[in-house]
């Protein structure tokens, strides 16, 4: 037996050398050794101590480099050395970073040479790098940007430098933060660092960050520095920052009389004094120029950088009809942000699905300093509807920084073999055919949606919501339901007030009042003679004043119409003139005042309601026809504050119509998180509205946002109609049943059973149904109450507020979660998924109620 035993270790050890060869091969073709060299900053003062270091990738490093370095830059510190493993898909890659500092002597610009790393038993050169020293200033104070005084000495300083002063719009550019420390401060905590996000947009600062040393002004200083990425949000001579950032350090007191000395970690002993500064850099000037128009392809989306592109499909052999499972890989440096998915080229005959984006190197870590060099991938799967032999290439248009130029990048043809997708039944014999039977051709299917835009069918009008809640309350709590239930009745009276009324016009135009009009009508007549104006002057003055009259001024006018009436034809008689006539009804004109009152206020209140109703067509209606304009002329920024402002009155303007208008305006500018947010809003008062179902269908064809849900088919029937709605036809279905009663007893015998049997019956169908509606329908508290939406991109939910605890979920822009608990900067939510939901934490910048008014005026 020893011999079968020897012969299966033989074969066991030969099979186990050869598969770890293989393994060993395969990981030096997969992944060589690398080297690289960099400098950090790029950019930096005389005297001022940066870091130059060279990553060693999937390689050991055997012996350290004696560094070749130019004349005017010299090594300030010894090597130091680290090594961390990065994971890359399903391949880990080891490196080891090798740090010098070093510091320029003189202003200029100077190349450190490559350098010669033994790897591996192999010798390896860096590259060439630049380091620019500029000119030392003196250091800034922490907010005045001042030269720092004696006293100052203790205080912490900041100072962001960004990678290029001149860029293009959209170009991703490195920014970085240096916090400068004096070396008898000790840090306790740094906030996040603030910087204006006016003009540009700005990565979040990482908590990774870099350390060195400096001396300025005879002042020692530990140099951390962040480092980030910023593109520039339109054209023009702008400015980066300032920079902000909260401080809580402790400051050294220099007291001889106490001995002080190092202790592990940085600490020192004697007294301290706590502080707490919110430091302030100044800002920096840039030029950013716009992306020219010449050479731009139609299908660029906005990409700017360099990027190369590669796809895979499968399988390779299919049917038509099948689904093609696509992977596109885009790879390069850039803004990753303004990427579209690659188009198909040409896309005939291949029916797209949606496309889901990812990160090929797995998800971002925020700990860590972001880059421009990223990998993409877009999912894709495409439908044959015939025939191909192979898949046509993908095009990606860019603008290039580096060559300033556009550029399309596109991927080879992947070969393919596609059969029919439906058999054709083979031939038969003569004898079979006779009896065989014609095959039946394939049902036509009916097409399916592709939705690729939102409609932007605006209203003329908008439905305004009433602004007050007490018009949400259910008519079942309110006494007026049920006085209104008393419909006739009321209608009865008001019959009954408004004959009473017209009975007292009809007195008041023939009783005294109506004389003395008529009267005053007759007076104001311009062919009347003297004779004739004087006695219907004493007429007035006579029914007007019952019995003697002791005014002396209207005795004189009786006294004169008396001379003039019995004074001979042929007798002399002074004329009146237009003069004396105008003061006659001057003094007549109060005796009229008090039957004309009432004329007056009629008049004055009709005036006032016209003004009202005018001022009220002028405001919310005029705002909202001026947001429309500006959407149809493709000012989308100008609609969306136009639509904003009504939301944001006291009271505010709400209708569906205006959440729909600014839900557009936001999607056209790209912002889909508040585009879903609007739209959502928009839902709430108008569920039936098929233009923002479809629009929000499309958004979450685009984003797969999570949305809170647990309704039943009655529930969401319930919310086609307002609860009051429900409340009023169920009491329209009970008097119907109660007018049949009352018919039957009025009429006896002579009612017909099957007709009142079909009324009732009729009554009983709309009263039941709609009574349940009402009492199904959510109440509106509980449709937004602690409802939240996610409007920023690229939000997670972790297990504890820090962004260094595990992830729970990503949350696309769109998603509704529901407030548990606030605990400063964090949130802590329930988040619907499918199955149970799950919880976790998430950033409060990052979401925004989805209902910031009344509760009490949701429908």
């Amino acid at each position: 037996m020893p011999a079968p035993t020897s012969h299966f270790s033989l074969r066991s050890f030969g099979a186990r050398f050869l598969c770890l060869m293989g393994m060993l091969l395969s990981c030096g073709l997969a992944s060589a050794a690398t080297v690289r060299a960099y400098i950090q900053p790029e950019r930096a003062q005389v005297g001022q101590v940066v870091s130059y270091v060279i990553t060693v990738q999937n390689g050991t490093v055997q012996s350290l480099p004696q560094l070749r370095l130019p004349a005017q830059v010299g090594m300030n510190t010894g090597v130091s050395t680290s090594q961390n493993i990065e994971i890359r898909g399903n391949q880990r890659v080891f490196a080891t970073q090798l740090a010098w500092g070093v510091a320029g002597t003189e202003p200029g610009e100077f190349v450190i040479p490559p350098q010669e790393v033994l790897v591996n038993g192999e010798v390896l050169k860096t590259n060439e790098v630049r380091l620019v020293v500029s000119e030392a200033a003196p250091a800034p104070d922490a907010g005045t940007g001042a030269p720092a005084a004696a006293d100052d000495a203790k205080t912490p300083l900041l100072q962001i430098e960004v990678g290029k002063t001149e860029f293009y719009q959209g170009e991703v550019v490195p920014i970085t933060a240096s916090l400068y420390v004096p070396r008898s401060v000790m840090l306790r905590r740094v906030g996040l660092i603030e910087v204006n996000k006016t003009d540009f947009a700005i990565a979040r600062f990482p908590q990774q960050a870099d350390q060195g040393e400096t001396v300025i002004n005879g002042i020692g200083y530990t140099i951390i520095t962040y480092r980030s990425m910023l593109s520039a949000l339109h054209p023009g001579d702008l400015k980066v920052g300032p920079a902000s950032s909260e401080l809580l350090f402790d400051v050294m007191e220099e007291d001889p009389r106490q001995m002080r000395r190092a202790l592990p970690f940085g600490m020192m002993m004697g007294s301290s004094e706590t502080r707490k500064l919110v430091v302030k850099s100044l800002d920096v000037k840039v030029k950013v120029l716009p992306l020219p128009t010449e050479g731009k392809p139609a299908n660029f989306s906005g990409a700017v950088g360099d990027f190369s592109l590669s796809a895979t499909a499968s399988p390779h052999d299919l049917a038509v009809g099948d689904p093609l499972a696509v992977d596109i890989t885009v790879d390069g440096s850039g803004n990753f942000e303004g990427l579209q998915p690659p188009s198909l080229t040409p896309p005939d005959g291949w029916k797209p699905y949606p496309p889901r984006r990812y990160n090929v190197d797995g998800p971002v870590d925020p700990n860590l300093t972001p880059t421009a060099q990223r990998r993409v991938g877009y999912s894709m799967v495409f439908v044959p509807e015939k025939i191909h032999t192979e898949l046509p290439p993908f095009e990606l248009s860019y603008f290039s920084p580096t060559q300033k130029k556009y550029v399309t990048a596109s991927t080879a043809p992947i070969p393919l073999r596609i059969k029919p997708g439906v058999a054709v039944a083979g031939t038969t014999d003569v004898a079979g055919a006779a009896g065989s039977e014609t095959p039946r051709a394939p049902e036509v299917q009916q097409p399916k949606p592709n939705i690729s835009d939102i409609l932007a069918n605006v209203p003329a009008k908008a439905n305004w919501l009433g602004t007050t809640i007490t018009a949400n309350i259910p008519l079942t709590n309110s006494t007026r339901f049920w006085v209104i239930q008393s419909i006739p009745a009321i209608l009865v009276l008001l019959a009954l007030l408004f004959a009473w009324f017209r009975n007292m016009q009809r007195e008041a135009a023939s009783g005294l009042r109506g004389e003395l009009r008529k009267l005053w009508q007759g007076l104001e007549q311009r062919d009347l003679d003297d004779r004739e104006f004087l006695q219907r002057a004493a007429h007035f003055i006579h029914r007007s004043q019952p019995g003697e009259v002791r005014d002396e001024e209207l005795r004189q006018i009786l006294q004169r119409y008396e001379t003039l009436s019995f004074t001979a034809a042929h007798a002399p008689s002074p004329e009146l003139g237009s003069g004396e006539r105008g003061r006659i009804l001057n003094k007549l004109a109060p005796l009229m005042r008090n039957a004309t009152v009432w004329v007056a206020m009629l008049a004055l209140g009709l005036a006032s309601g016209t003004t009202t109703a005018h001022a009220a067509d002028d405001s919310p209606d005029e705002v909202y026809r001026q947001a429309r304009e500006a959407l149809d002329k493709g000012k989308f920024t100008q609609a969306q504050y136009l639509g904003e402002s009504l939301t944001k009155r006291t009271p505010p303007a709400l209708s569906a119509e205006v959440f729909a208008l600014i839900g557009n305006a936001r999607y056209r500018q790209e912002d889909l998180g508040r585009a879903a947010l609007w739209y959502q809003r928009a839902e709430l008062l108008d569920p039936t509205n098929a233009e923002v179902r479809q629009n929000l269908r499309h958004l979450d064809e685009k984003l797969r946002f999570f949305r809170i849900g647990g309704h039943t088919p009655l529930t969401e029937w319930s919310l086609l109609l307002r609860k009051n709605t429900w409340i009023m036809t169920a009491s329209a279905g009970v008097w119907l049943m109660l007018l049949v009663v009352v018919w039957r007893v009025l009429a006896g015998r002579r009612a017909s059973a099957g007709v009142m049997a079909a009324l009732i019956g009729l009554g009983f169908l709309i009263f039941v149904p709609s009574a349940a509606f009402a009492a199904l329908r959510p109440e509106p508290e509980a449709r937004v109450k602690d409802v939240m939406v996610v409007t920023t991109p690229d939000v997670s939910a972790y297990t504890a507020a820090t962004v260094t605890s595990g992830s729970v979920i990503d949350l696309p822009p769109g998603s509704q979660v529901r407030l548990l608990e606030k605990r400063g900067a964090w949130s802590y939510v329930e988040i619907p998924s499918t199955g149970d939901p799950v919880r976790g934490w998430v950033e409060g910048s990052t979401y925004t109620p989805l209902w910031t008014w009344e509760a009490g005026l949701v429908p």
